[in-house]
């Protein structure tokens, strides 16, 4: 069990200064004045897996930092494991709760599962007091509640990040499972309603996930800063003068051979001249990487078969580029299937011919220093012509949100979490079926056949971040849940 030191980051006054959020942060400001005081001796200790990766880690320094400025007491621990039977487990937990794998899980798992936990028991009870609120994220530390609570006088919230609309035999053994550890919490929170189980429908809040829009993955690029991140880490060529040096740890792309050097070794990858479609998330099945690829290889070759190879429809397509990124799996501790799932593709892409070849980048992005990795995501994004998130399971998806901020036009599968964000036809395209490679194909050239569209679904996606997704909405339904425990 670790500690999580939170470095200062933007000020409330910060985000004043943007008229886009003017009236949200005033609008906070005014409902937040009566929380410190039902806070008052009081520690949040929020308590996950991972400092590094995944939507988590992402949220909480912000989160942290404006909870601090009203002068509420929050702290961050992180469980520690070597254990690799323990990740194991806790990625299958992950997977079920997603309606996939078997449903099977035995005293031996949660021997497993337990045991990790209560390694980082003592440690944990360094820091909490009694009359403390833990917040435990996700299933991994979630035994740690009932740990703790058999030591301390405390409040006990579990948050679950993940979830699936309908219920399947897998589903059922997995929350079947995690039910021993239902009575140890006060108070559950989950992103979506469709996703609570059904015992614990009278004492769940909804809290949706949010983005922080002025974190070094979401805050404002002029071209000029973009374009300098990009040769930086190594997307771009560099084109001297270069303001600032280049990062220690560059993106790394797939080579013909399935090796990974330099992003432009092989052949230039040149996002910035191409129409470019582009999915960031973890190397993960249900991210719906390899299926996405097959429609981008399908659009091709369909588009190789049109008689009029001087039209604009034709030479848009041709010259189209797709971007798969995600993380190097050694910096994700808590998602062993990584390599394994990065692997399968490298083999896909292994198998394709030398034009697909240099259309298609899988790229490994460096998370050796979280903010040069948030400002690598931060400029592909606003460098793609459309940002696709096709998840066959998607718990909210983050990466549909960030895009939709910076203007960009989304395309999504029909995962719940997606479908709460992207309204069709107004903010984004929906393909429901992340799996139907010839619709998936075909939504991919319809967004890149219509630029005026595009535009329109950019702008209209930022209003729509601003309306639901921002952290300050985000915040307010936390304290708001915190406080009212008895």
């Amino acid at each position: 069990m670790k500690k999580i030191t939170v470095k200062p980051g933007p000020k409330i006054d910060d985000y004043k200064a943007y008229g886009t959020l003017y009236n949200l942060v005033n609008q906070f400001l005014d409902d937040a004045t009566k929380f410190p005081e039902k806070l008052k001796g009081k520690t949040i200790w929020m308590i996950n897996s991972t400092a590094i990766g995944g939507g988590v880690a992402e949220m909480l320094p912000s989160q942290m930092r404006i909870i601090r400025t009203l002068g509420i007491k929050i702290e961050w621990l992180v469980i520690e494991a070597n254990d690799n039977a323990f990740f194991n487990l806790t990625k299958r937990i992950h997977n079920a709760i997603h309606g996939s794998g078997k449903p099977n899980f035995t005293e031996e798992d949660r021997k497993v599962y337990e045991k990790v936990n209560r390694q980082n028991l003592d440690k944990a009870l360094e820091y909490i007091q009694d009359g403390d609120i833990v917040v435990i994220h996700d299933p991994q530390p979630m035994p740690l509640g009932r740990m703790i609570r058999k030591h301390k006088k405390v409040k006990l919230v579990w948050r679950c990040h993940i979830g699936l609309e309908s219920e399947n035999e897998t589903t059922k053994g997995v929350w079947k499972f995690l039910s021993t550890y239902f009575d140890d919490y006060d108070h559950f929170v989950f992103s979506l309603p469709s996703y609570v189980p059904a015992e614990l429908k009278e004492k769940t809040a909804i809290i949706p996930p949010a983005i922080d829009p002025l974190s070094h993955k979401n805050r404002m690029l002029w071209m000029s800063k973009c374009l300098g991140i990009l040769q930086q880490s190594g997307v771009i060529r560099e084109q001297l003068p270069m303001l600032y040096p280049n990062y220690k740890h560059q993106v790394r792309r797939v080579m013909p051979d399935g090796s990974f050097d330099s992003v432009n070794h092989d052949s230039e990858l040149d996002i910035i001249f191409h129409p470019t479609v582009l999915q960031i998330s973890r190397w993960d099945r249900l991210k719906g990487f390899k299926e996405l690829m097959e429609a981008f290889i399908l659009m091709k070759r369909e588009n190789e078969k049109k008689t009029d190879k001087s039209s604009l429809e034709y030479r848009r397509i041709r010259h189209s580029r797709l971007a798969l990124g995600g993380p190097d799996p050694a910096f994700v501790s808590d998602d062993p299937e990584g390599i394994e799932v990065l692997n399968e593709l490298i083999e896909q892409y292994k198998s394709l011919s030398v034009d697909l070849q240099r259309s298609i980048a899988l790229l490994l992005l460096p998370l050796d220093n979280p903010k040069e990795n948030a400002l690598i995501v931060n400029a592909l994004q606003r460098c793609a012509t459309i940002v696709v998130q096709n998840s066959i399971q998607e718990g909210f998806g983050l990466t549909a949100t960030e895009a939709m901020w910076k203007k960009r036009p989304v395309l999504v599968s029909g995962a719940a979490g997606l479908r709460a964000q992207v309204q069709q036809d107004i903010n984004g395209k929906i393909n429901p079926d992340p799996a139907n490679i010839a619709e998936l194909a075909e939504s991919l050239e319809e967004m890149l056949s219509n630029p005026l569209e595009r535009d329109k679904w950019g702008f209209n996606g930022q209003v729509r971040v601003i309306n639901k997704f921002t952290l300050f909405s985000q915040i307010k339904s936390w304290l708001s849940l915190l406080s009212s425990l008895d």
